[in-house]
């Protein structure tokens, strides 16, 4: 009797860790939008931020996160497919809609947008809050900044320019943080973990990031 060859296994493909890529393509994204709005370059230099945010920022937050729903990392793959979106629907805006209104309405619009977007950052921060310590300095500063944008367009002169700058700062701030904590969960597996997330318990025994 002829002895049947054991099928080969099925296709199993590993789970993909897509937090680094979302997390740099966000900080990225974020740092360049502050540099006109913080006035360290010129503020006509935010139109790139239209181009940035399609070609780096929901690239990557959207590659990332379609990793990280693969992986069952639930809050990374929302996080970085809800910021894929946000960036996506903002250029959009920008680029194709901004010109075809008036300036007060589309400000009101735009002012409203961003602190819907404030409400639900913060609401991330918390669950943020218990991975570590730069996952949740980088959603609460963007809550910040969304604030601060948010309300600027509500606004006029010299208070609107105030707020700009406020935001501009604190987009730089966050796309820093950002980028360290994209940095240390990409080397930190071949390093050993010598970049330090300082993660919760805040305090207590150590924690996988």
């Amino acid at each position: 009797m002829q002895s049947t060859a054991p099928a080969p296994p099925a296709f199993q493909p590993e789970a993909g860790v897509g937090t680094p890529l979302a997390v740099g393509a966000f900080g990225l994204s974020v740092f360049m939008l502050g540099m006109p709005n913080a006035g360290l370059i010129d503020a006509d230099a935010v139109t790139v931020f239209a181009a940035i945010a399609f070609g780096t920022g929901f690239v990557g937050l959207l590659i990332g996160g379609l990793l990280e729903f693969r992986a069952n990392n639930i809050f990374g793959g929302s996080f970085a497919v809800f910021y894929a979106a946000f960036l996506l629907t903002t250029a959009i805006l920008l680029r194709f809609y901004a010109a075809e209104m008036e300036p007060g309405p589309f400000a009101d619009a735009f002012g409203t947008w961003l602190l819907l977007w404030f409400v639900f950052t913060v609401m991330l921060s918390w669950g943020a809050w218990h991975i570590n310590m730069p996952a949740f300095l980088a959603f609460a500063l963007l809550a910040v900044a969304y604030l601060a944008l948010g309300l600027a367009n509500f606004v006029s002169g010299d208070a609107a320019d105030t707020l700009s700058k406020i935001g501009g700062w604190v987009l730089l701030a966050d796309g820093a943080v950002a980028l360290y904590l994209s940095w240390a969960l990409a080397v930190n597996p071949m390093v050993g973990d010598k970049l330090p997330l300082f993660p919760h318990p805040y305090g207590g025994g150590k924690r996988a990031a």
